[in-house]
């Protein structure tokens, strides 16, 4: 069953412009969402993450909105530079008790997203 869905699966943008990632999930008790970056022949790094009594958070160019009601979550990428072109995850995780924490990343191919900056 799927936790996570991510889309587009490919985002081509122009050098300058905005992008725009989606992300949406299935359980109303995800509190945690954290947004990974990946570059070819490396390991996902932790871009920005927000919690779910949040509806935005900024860091930098970097800009997540949430909508708790609708589940859904994006990521903006203002100004898109020639280095953010990279492949991009969501993931959810529920509040938990110490030892039995659950983490859903959104890592197979078909629920990633794939940015080209040109």
């Amino acid at each position: 069953q799927e936790q996570v869905k991510q889309s587009p699966q490919s985002l081509t943008v122009k050098e300058g412009e905005i992008s725009i990632l989606n992300c949406s999930y299935e359980n109303s008790l995800f509190d945690y969402f954290p947004w990974y970056r990946q570059y070819p022949g490396k390991g996902p790094a932790l871009l920005i993450a927000i919690r779910s009594v949040m509806n935005e958070m900024e860091d930098g160019r970097l800009t997540v909105f949430h909508n708790k009601s609708a589940k859904q979550l994006s990521l903006h990428i203002a100004t898109s530079q020639p280095g953010d072109s990279a492949t991009y995850f969501c993931a959810a995780s529920a509040q938990c008790s110490p030892d039995t924490c659950s983490l859903y990343p959104d890592l197979q191919p078909r629920l990633q997203t794939h940015l080209l900056c040109r």
